[in-house]
């Protein structure tokens, strides 16, 4: 006969200590602190090898997937004593989870026991867990000890730095989709959901030694352990280190800390640095805002046109008809064009890619502002004719065209004034971050 179990709920077994709750309000200040401070490095990892960094704490860090869909391994050491401080992958996921999420945090190994590294960005997200249990970066396993695995390349990459096999240890799996079978509870790998431009980020809490993998898997399409051709592999980008703000104005001071690799006399140097990454970060941020306002505007303008559009779809609305909106003339979709322009002055934000800004700039001033400036000259006679009328008269009495009560070039005035507006300081900050990045292009160039 069958035993039978009592069924009992699941608990959580053990409380979080204080520290493994941070405020996100105060870290996504400290990361966009960081993002408009000083790049210390960039490198990247290629496919099929393993590279190695340093952080001070403080430092922010960005790991993104240049060319297309890839997992990686990364490993995390105390600087200062690596061969006994190191990641904690078991003590990690008791406290948080199986797979980590913004906000939670990387431990070291006992008798230590403290944070290392705090999660902070994740372009992925949104993904979750799965139908199948399936979920992102996960802290379950290390890699193979077999050649040509991420641990031999991690062992590889940390002998520079005194470090042998026996200091490879846990791992964190970003961008790789894992979990556990229901009926089996067997470890199982999906596909990485992750794409060109998909990226981490995560704030040091301590003088760190960094390692990555860019895993000989790829994207784990293939089944792990059957080859895997080259073309299912990319490198991996260590897109940006920064440091913090209030770290680089020491570090460009005489009297503040050296930065490693430096005697400190380059403290002119990594000054104008910093300025050109902070006016890049700030007004990439505000093209940003202006670029999603341009969006509102196209959402209002696509309103206005909707009744034209399902007139031409042969689509009857009644309630759309009885607004009588006046049918449209050719600027108002001309102008609609404009809005396609913003997909390449995000493309040129995210590549620093000056050509690009400049063609944003040129579309602008042209498939934006041409139809608006007819706009203005179209219904200049009607605000005029409105501006001078003596109080209490009846617009049904003049020759302005009225909508809805309102006089139509009006309206038409408010909305142009808007995007006059949007486009004007989309073109300025489009202007200062192409300045930012000749600066940037010039110094590397002088050095």
């Amino acid at each position: 006969m069958k035993r039978i179990f009592d069924y009992h709920p699941p608990t959580i077994c053990y409380d979080k200590p204080t520290k493994a709750t941070v405020s996100k309000q105060e870290y996504e200040s400290r990361r966009l602190g960081a993002l408009a401070g000083t790049q210390m490095l960039e490198l990247i990892v290629p496919k099929k090898s393993a590279r190695t960094w340093t952080m001070q704490a403080g430092d922010l860090c960005r790991v993104s997937l240049p060319e297309g869909s890839q997992v990686g391994d990364l490993n995390f050491w105390n600087r200062e004593n690596p061969h006994k401080e190191r990641f904690y992958s078991g003590k990690t996921r008791q406290i948080h989870s199986t797979h980590l999420k913004t906000y939670d945090r990387l431990w070291s190994c006992f008798p230590y026991l403290r944070p290392m590294v705090t999660f902070v960005k994740d372009s992925l997200e949104d993904y979750g867990i799965d139908r199948d249990g399936g979920s992102l970066h996960d802290v379950l396993i290390t890699g193979e000890d077999r050649f040509g695995s991420c641990h031999s390349y991690l062992t590889e990459a940390v002998k520079e730095h005194g470090l042998g096999e026996e200091d490879v240890h846990d791992t964190w799996n970003i961008f790789m989709c894992t979990g556990f079978t229901r009926d089996t509870q067997q470890y199982f790998c999906k596909p990485s959901p992750a794409r060109k431009g998909d990226h981490i980020e995560f704030l040091a809490e301590m003088n760190l030694l960094v390692a990555l993998s860019a895993c000989p898997q790829g994207d784990v399409s293939i089944q792990v352990g059957q080859k895997v051709p080259d073309d299912k592999c990319f490198p991996m980008k260590v897109e940006e280190l920064y440091r913090t703000t209030r770290c680089a104005i020491t570090m460009a001071s005489r009297g503040g800390p050296m930065v490693l690799g430096t005697d400190g006399t380059d403290f002119e140097h990594r000054q104008r640095v910093a300025a050109h990454y902070q006016i890049s970060a700030l007004n990439k941020s505000r093209l940003k805002y202006c670029i999603f306002f341009h969006y509102l505007l196209f959402f209002v303008m696509l309103v206005k046109l909707s009744a034209d559009i399902l007139d031409r779809l042969d689509i009857f609305i009644l309630e759309i008809e009885e607004l009588q909106i006046p049918p449209p003339l050719w600027w108002e979709y001309f102008w609609c064009l404009s809005v396609f322009l913003s997909f390449i002055g995000l493309a040129a934000v995210r590549g620093n890619r000056v050509n690009d800004m400049k063609k944003y700039m040129v579309g602008i001033s042209t498939i934006a502002f041409v139809p608006l400036l007819y706009c203005i000259f179209y219904y200049l006679n009607d605000v005029l004719e409105y501006l001078s009328l003596e109080e209490g008269t009846d617009l049904d009495d003049t020759d302005i065209f009225v909508w809805q009560g309102y006089p139509y070039g009006l309206l038409w005035y408010g909305f142009v004034l808007m995007a006059f507006q949007v486009h004007f300081f989309s073109l300025f900050f489009a202007w200062n971050l192409i300045k930012a990045w000749r600066a940037r292009g010039a110094l590397k160039k002088g050095q």
